[in-house]
């Protein structure tokens, strides 16, 4: 079983997860290609089971702003459900997927029918919604300094493997990404790493960081916040 809060599938006991996949369509999506975007009307649940997805919507001067990422194992498309006006963020492949789309009323049986189940996936959304409000709260809050720290911790806390004491990002980020997520722009996001490098409390190596000094990086997150 997985200990990641956001990973559904992986929590699901085997014989949920075959029940669900089998009510399924797959769907594999390149890099660069949309699950779903603003203002579309697909209906459905859906799972990732490979890749990394992006939800992101557009500023009025077209900046974009990467609200999350998806990883394998997670469900999506719920709390975006189509309203009025359709899907409500863009979802974009950052490297080739794999998806899986259950369709509305058969996803709804089936949470019916598992409430372990049923729980995981309030237990996902809830994680989501808690990640949402301190990213929220982080850009009223902190200096640029601060906001890309937490990211880096947040995202070795949740997708980092740990090993003698450090913390490998299991996902690559550009600058860019970095920067739409937490609201500066790329040069400060550069400067930033690069002080951390210097400091010795990061590491970078083929585009992928490595969290060196956790307890440091933490120490450096609370000073800037206090």
């Amino acid at each position: 079983m997985s200990s990641k809060p956001t990973d559904f599938l992986g929590q699901l006991a085997a014989g949920e997860r075959a029940a669900l996949l089998k009510l399924a369509k797959r769907r594999h999506l390149r890099k660069g290609e949309f699950a779903f975007r603003v203002g579309e009307r697909k209906r459905g649940a859906y799972v990732l089971l490979r890749g990394r997805l992006k939800f992101f919507r557009l500023t009025p001067d077209g900046r974009e702003v990467i609200l999350w990422f998806c990883f394998p194992g997670e469900v999506f498309g719920m709390s975006e459900v189509p309203a009025a006006k359709g899907r409500r963020v863009n979802v974009e492949a950052c490297e080739d997927s794999e998806i899986s789309i259950v369709a509305d009323a058969a996803f709804n049986r089936f949470l019916d029918e598992h409430p372990v189940a049923a729980r995981l996936c309030r237990r996902t959304m809830a994680a989501r919604l808690g990640m949402l409000t301190n990213t929220l709260v982080n850009l009223v809050a902190d200096d640029a300094y601060a906001r890309v720290a937490k990211l880096v911790m947040h995202l070795g806390a949740h997708h980092g493997t740990k090993l003698n004491g450090a913390i490998t990002l299991e996902v690559v980020l550009t600058h860019q990404e970095i920067a739409d997520m937490t609201g500066v722009n790329r040069q400060t996001v550069t400067r930033v790493l690069g002080d951390l490098r210097r400091k010795r409390i990061l590491s970078i190596q083929r585009r992928r960081i490595r969290i060196d000094n956790p307890a440091l990086l933490n120490q450096l997150i609370h000073a800037a916040t206090d």
